[in-house]
């Protein structure tokens, strides 16, 4: 949390740009795009002392070089320590927008090809993350930057694609990543020792429809007055399959700067790849036009209470926590009848006798 030691740090690096985030948040939230040593003291004036999406106080930043390049996502299960690929994406991210020229914002990312060479030294090196850490069963999904020094890291997580990931998967490649892991787990591996390939040659998933996973990138604020799906419908698209806002009618609409405040997620799949590009950049083009987003600047008669953000409100919607890490919390909250503008009301199921709400409709009711 040091200024002082932050701007040091950056002057012995001496390359531009840098990036800065807290080291406690999650989702891309707080990301700043540096090109200069204000800029870092813009995002510790912005970040230090701030809660963060998770419900934590930033105390410190974390600064470190821009990897220039592209992100991919490998996703992948294992069994007895043999390693199968069964997804690869890559991710479009668009640096800086006009109301947050430093944020870095994702634009979605797009399921790739089994084959290829970018997709096999990918693999290759994701495989070898893999046995590093010691993974033997069970999914696993790694993030990877392509760049001119080579594969580097991101991330390394033993969980499934988030979102819709996995469904999206099964549609497109007719096996879902759901479906392998629990082969994995507790199948005793039979669908994945019919489909592993000892190396050198790898499993190359088949690639039946094309897919993409599109952030909605609001570039206006205020109270919601239309739903996004509706919308979104309105503009007749074939390749959209669903629609998964993160604000409902009558809440707070936030001007996207990270996943945080994404307004939401498209999921198409088609045939055709250019069907889903051409469907992509009409929705692209209804946001920046304002079809997309119908907002006003009070609050609706169905606007809750504590929308926008009241103190201690959390904004608890399915598209953006993508992790079980505020499960009790949620339940504790659902439990007392507390709700972040995301809730819902309606009814859910009971446990037992005792009257009060069962663990997975808290989870209902907070959107997980």
């Amino acid at each position: 949390g040091s200024l002082p030691e932050l701007l040091a740090w950056a002057r012995a690096h001496g390359r531009w740009p840098l990036v800065a985030k807290p080291t406690g948040s999650s989702g891309s939230d707080g990301i700043f795009f540096c090109q200069g040593l204000d800029d870092i003291e813009a995002a510790h004036s912005e970040l230090i002392g701030k809660k963060n999406p998770n419900g934590l106080i930033n105390c410190e930043l974390a600064l470190q070089e821009f990897l220039a390049g592209t992100e991919y996502i490998v996703d992948t299960v294992s069994h007895e320590g043999k390693h199968l690929c069964v997804a690869i994406w890559v991710y479009t991210k668009r640096k800086g927008v006009a109301w947050n020229p430093h944020c870095i914002v994702s634009e979605g990312n797009r399921l790739l090809p089994s084959s290829g060479e970018v997709q096999d030294v990918l693999t290759d090196y994701a495989f070898r993350v893999l046995d590093a850490v010691g993974l033997q069963y069970g999914p696993c999904h790694t993030e990877i930057m392509l760049t001119p020094r080579g594969p580097i890291l991101v991330e390394v997580n033993a969980r499934l694609h988030g979102l819709q990931g996995p469904h999206l998967i099964g549609l497109s490649t007719g096996t879902s990543q759901a479906t392998y892991a629990v082969d994995a787990l507790v199948d005793n591996g039979h669908l994945f020792n019919q489909r592993h390939v000892e190396g050198p040659a790898r499993y190359q998933y088949p690639l039946e429809k094309h897919c993409l996973q599109l952030v909605l990138i609001s570039p206006v604020q205020g109270y919601l007055s239309v739903p996004i799906s509706k919308t979104i419908q309105r503009l007749g698209l074939r390749s959209v399959v669903e629609v998964l806002p993160s604000v409902q009618k009558g809440q707070h609409l936030s001007q996207t700067s990270d996943l945080n405040t994404a307004a939401g997620y498209v999921l198409l799949v088609h045939e055709s790849s250019e069907q889903i590009e051409a469907d992509r950049l009409r929705i692209r083009e209804a946001e920046e036009s304002g079809q997309l987003y119908m907002v006003s600047p009070t609050p609706l008669p169905e606007s809750p209470l504590c929308s926008p953000q009241s103190p201690g409100a959390l904004r608890y919607t399915s598209p953006v926590m993508q992790s079980m890490e505020k499960a009790e919390e949620v339940w504790e909250d659902a439990a007392a009848g507390i709700g972040g503008s995301g809730t819902t009301t309606t009814a859910v199921p009971i446990d037992g006798e005792t009257g009060s709400p069962s663990k997975a409709a808290a989870f209902q009711m907070s959107g997980l």
